[in-house]
């Protein structure tokens, strides 16, 4: 299985590259989950992730690690870390599902605009979940206003749990997959839907 490369910076401008003491150094999120990755790195300081190869999504591409890249980015941008990578896809592939991650560098596809277009939509929890117990709740403002979705039945979230590593298309059920691609909850990457909005990384504080 491919190891994702990764390099670490205490800070998120490109300016900090020349600034001493800023790059903490390469990493590895090998065979860990995405999440605790995300957290490890965070944990050493880092406030940017620079990820070592492009995430293709290409056909003919190796899917099982563009998966694995998509759910690092994912969670990377979960809990606020600032992300530098590039999406290589494809000309019918669907970026637009992918808006609420941090936008990458650049998207190879069509017209060269599309990391441009990603920037200007971007909007941070633009899709996100939380989970209860026996229910999750899904949050969707990627377009005007807010969506609101709350999956309870234990069928659901047991789809939840496989597709949020990636899960091949097969392996759910067709119902299910359906309803998730028509509220627009999963990608397919290659054979394997995937699960699109991140998990609340913790609630704001509205004390004032």
């Amino acid at each position: 299985m491919p190891n994702i490369g990764v390099t670490l910076w205490r800070e998120y401008s490109d300016a900090a590259r020349d600034v001493p003491g800023m790059l903490l150094g390469d990493a590895d999120a090998g065979e860990h989950a995405a999440d605790a990755s995300a957290l490890r790195f965070s944990e050493r300081g880092a406030r940017r992730v620079d990820l070592a190869d492009h995430v293709d999504v290409r056909n003919g591409a190796d899917f099982d690690l563009a998966v694995r890249q998509l759910s690092l980015v994912r969670e990377l941008t979960r809990i606020g870390l600032s992300v530098r990578w590039v999406l290589e896809c494809d000309d019918d592939f669907p970026v637009s599902l992918l808006q609420h991650l941090y936008p990458p560098t650049a998207v190879a596809q069509g017209d060269g605009g599309a990391a441009r277009r990603w920037r200007d939509a971007y909007r941070f929890g633009s899709l996100l979940y939380r989970k209860g117990p026996g229910f999750v709740h899904v949050r969707d403002a990627r377009t005007d206003g807010a969506r609101r979705l709350t999956l309870g039945r234990p069928a659901h979230l047991d789809a939840v749990r496989a597709l949020d590593r990636g899960a091949p298309r097969e392996s759910i059920s067709p119902t299910l997959a359906n309803g998730f691609r028509k509220h627009r909850l999963v990608a397919e990457v290659g054979p394997y839907l995937w699960w699109l909005p991140f998990r609340l990384h913790r609630w704001p504080d509205t004390r004032g």
